[in-house]
């Protein structure tokens, strides 16, 4: 054994590089712990959107600097190099994706971030080894179903400074997008100015792996039904509705709206269309809607609704067009729709938080 731990050892030191002696009584030893992890993801995330790729990959490998097991931050950085055309790096980082963890290879084959180097040899044949690696896996592991369930999901609620439990306040559901959760969408609050509101946000239903952290979806899939998505994405409306009821029957209200971004989006138009005698508007970021989920006297039914929606023109998660799409389908239909467009990319900007807000109480 101490044959092995000393070769052990030898194998690491040629893979780690020699770092100077710690001082663990150093109160200045645990500096690195303050480094401002996320906001240099969010940067990132920022310079990605605006296609600012070299900008991008830099950041990407800052916070990979301080946070090895994050998957979703190195498959990002692999998809930079993709939309810079650098094949052998793309390639690179995305082996070490899966290494840390990403496992979607269907989405890496339909991802248009690396349409530039997607044929080039040392691109394709890992994308090959990687599928193959998958199926091998997906053996193993068996057959995947779905069971439906019910279960208590957690939601957290903000309540206005000075909060009197006397008096009537709107009540904003906010519904966060895919992969994110409810505790970070909870920070809306301050950006729109702490209003004199009752901010209550939910968790979607269906987790997965995010990087270091659980993400969560408002839908789930199953390739063996292709049914899932769609049942799926339909019980969480009925949990949407649900929270709606309950919340309502807690605090003291005088009207619930949905506040939803990307998928929330696309879920807040779902539910508040299909329960729309639960709601008086919407507000939505960066999404749409499925024009094909209702029929005509399903629109005619819910054109009660005062909708708000803001979308940025240089969005490359959710594309500018399904946003002016929907305002323009819901116009012809008769609603009421306040549309925002922006010059920036997929994001709830304080600014248009603000103005939803101010639109929510003119009526």
């Amino acid at each position: 054994m101490k044959l092995l731990a000393a070769l052990s050892l030898a194998v690491l030191a040629t893979i780690v590089p020699a770092q100077p002696a710690i001082n663990e009584l150093d109160p200045r030893a645990g500096d690195f712990l303050a480094f401002p992890l996320d906001s240099i993801s969010r940067a990132a995330n920022a310079a990605y959107q605006a296609a600012r790729y070299n900008e991008a990959a830099r950041l990407y490998q800052t916070a990979l600097e301080h946070d090895v097991t994050n998957s979703g931050d190195i498959y990002n950085l692999a998809c930079c190099h993709g939309l810079l055309k650098q094949d052998s790096l793309a390639a690179l980082y995305l082996r070490r994706a899966f290494r840390a963890g990403f496992d979607d290879i269907g989405h890496v084959r339909q991802d248009p971030d690396f349409d530039s180097v997607r044929t080039r040899p040392v691109f394709a044949t890992l994308v090959d080894s990687l599928s193959a690696a998958s199926e091998s896996v997906q053996t193993r592991s068996g057959t995947q179903v779905a069971i439906e369930a019910a279960s208590f999901i957690p939601g957290y609620v903000r309540l206005p400074a000075g909060f009197d439990s006397t008096r009537a306040y709107p009540l904003v559901i906010g519904l966060h997008g895919f992969g994110s959760d409810p505790k970070s969408f909870l920070r809306l609050y301050e950006r729109a100015g702490s209003p004199e509101i009752i901010y209550a946000c939910l968790q979607a239903p269906y987790a997965f792996g995010a990087g270091r952290d659980l993400g969560y979806s408002w839908s789930t899939w199953n390739k063996e039904d292709s049914t899932v998505d769609r049942r799926s994405a339909l019980l969480s409306s009925d949990y949407i509705a649900g929270a709606a009821r309950k919340l309502s029957a807690s605090y003291r209200t005088n009207g619930t709206w949905l506040l939803g971004f990307s998928q929330g989006c696309f879920m807040a138009y779902r539910t508040g269309i299909a329960r729309h005698e639960l709601f008086k508007g919407i507000m939505c970021f960066g999404g749409g809607l499925d024009t094909t989920t209702f029929n005509a006297a399903d629109y005619a039914a819910a054109r009660g609704l005062r909708i708000f929606a803001s979308h940025g023109k240089e969005d490359r998660m959710v594309e500018f067009k399904y946003g002016t799409t929907t305002r323009d389908f819901l116009k012809r239909r008769g609603y009421d729709i306040t549309f925002a467009e922006l010059k920036g990319g997929h994001t709830v900007p304080e600014q248009q938080l603000k103005q939803a807000m101010k639109w929510m109480a003119a009526k």
